[in-house]
């Protein structure tokens, strides 16, 4: 992509940079290309559990002298999982890059646990996932949907795994999985802001250049896209309110229609003016959260809508917004101006996007791990060129009757 400069290094390592010159502070994105889909039962939640544990402790520093080295420099360090992928950054003030790396560097390559934050930290991770129910938004679609709708697939396995997992996988195989796959030549480094760039360059030649690469155990994740109609329904004492979900499996941003399911995505549910917060929180009061979307793991990807928190004598007349909707999508064009208007708002809210410059880091990281056939910079001009035909035949294509829906719901909850 132009500006953005890719080095690919001996060991398989790839660097991408781009530089912004005007930017006050340069973030690094590290992505390493494993995540729950790389699993098995056994081993659920391992790339979770090794994400945890970047920042602990290795034979360089301690756990609290990672944090000094880092934060009293102005560094900020996060990481997150999923997956297909573990990714964690330094955001740093752009002469401190550089220590920042070696730092992330020794995280990256530390393959034997401090055993006691090892024990720690399970216990940590267990309470995260005993505490994802008091989440109920997103346990509904983590721990409900997405495994109905890939049931029998990869993409089943929930990212922080089991308490089962969780608890009974040892130091020594964690330590294993993390060495089977953060290699070289599995591994995207990402640089975007302000920073030296010859420096930056010798100073990744100098660590994570020089890792030998090793043999990458892949993962077939070819998906069948054919939906199939399922409801799962799940109950719980301390749920009041039911989280309804509704979606489908469809192509992922690797495929042609990725532009147009994302702009259909947005007639759904981008803003207070779209058509479902319209329909269930302005006109019926239903929902306290409402919402859609469109999201891609390489090739399959998934287009869904939700309503959060709304009361469970409502549950048929907000399925039936819900669907009546999906319906009209595929029965009646889109008005000009709805089309234009949803096409001004994401294209705004993409350029508030390409402002951020972690946010563009990890659009790139996401291009070059999945092979993206776009720019994402480009969106708005491939959004300006649909038509609301092109959205129609998208509707009729995609939205069958052959959904999925699943409700997170008082405990004894039954439709009537």
């Amino acid at each position: 992509m132009k500006g953005i400069k890719r080095t690919e290094f001996e060991n398989g390592l790839v660097l991408l940079t781009e530089r912004r010159p005007h930017a006050q502070k340069a973030v690094m994105l590290v992505g390493i290309k494993v995540g729950s889909i790389n699993e098995d039962d056994k081993l659920n939640g391992a790339s979770h559990y090794n994400e945890h544990l970047l920042f602990k402790s290795n034979k360089y520093r301690t756990t609290k002298q990672i944090t000094e080295d880092l934060e009293f420099e102005g560094t900020s360090v996060n990481a997150f999982t999923d997956h297909t992928i573990t990714a964690f950054y330094a955001k740093a003030l752009p002469e401190k890059l550089t220590k920042a790396v070696d730092v992330v560097y020794q995280a990256t390559t530390n393959f034997e646990y401090n055993e006691e934050e090892f024990s720690r930290e399970r216990g940590v991770i267990l309470t995260e996932i005993r505490l994802n129910i008091e989440q109920p938004t997103r346990y509904s679609i983590e721990n409900l949907f997405l495994p109905t709708l890939f049931k029998g697939t990869p993409l089943e396995r929930t990212i922080a795994g089991t308490e089962e997992s969780v608890g009974i996988v040892s130091k020594e195989e964690l330590e294993q999985f993390k060495k089977e796959f953060y290699l070289p030549n599995n591994t995207i480094i990402v640089v975007v802001g302000r920073f030296d760039e010859a420096e930056l360059q010798r100073k990744v030649t100098d660590t994570f250049a020089r890792l030998e690469p090793g043999k990458v155990s892949t993962q077939d994740l070819h998906v069948d896209l054919t939906n199939q109609r399922a409801e799962k329904f799940e109950g719980h004492k301390s749920i009041k309110q039911v989280y309804l979900d509704v979606g489908f499996k469809v192509p992922g941003f690797t495929h042609p229609d990725t532009h147009k399911l994302r702009l259909l995505n947005g007639i759904l549910s981008a803003g207070m003016s779209s058509r479902m917060f319209q329909k269930l929180r302005e006109e019926r009061g239903i929902g306290y959260a409402i919402g859609s979307y469109f999201e891609s793991f390489g090739d399959p990807g998934i287009f869904a809508t939700y309503v959060a928190g709304f009361d469970s004598a409502r549950f048929e007349e907000a399925e039936e917004v819900i669907l009546n909707e999906l319906k009209d999508l595929k029965t009646n064009p889109i008005p000009d101006r709805e089309l234009e208007g949803t096409k001004n708002l994401l294209t705004s809210r993409h350029f508030d996007m390409l402002e951020r410059i972690d946010s563009r880091a990890i659009e790139i990281l996401e291009t070059e791990c999945d092979k993206l056939p776009y720019d994402f910079r480009e969106i708005p001009r491939y959004l300006d060129k649909i038509t609301k035909e092109d959205l129609l035949e998208m509707a009729q294509k995609y939205l069958t009757d052959q959904h999925v829906l699943t409700a997170l719901a008082p405990e004894g909850f039954q439709r009537k």
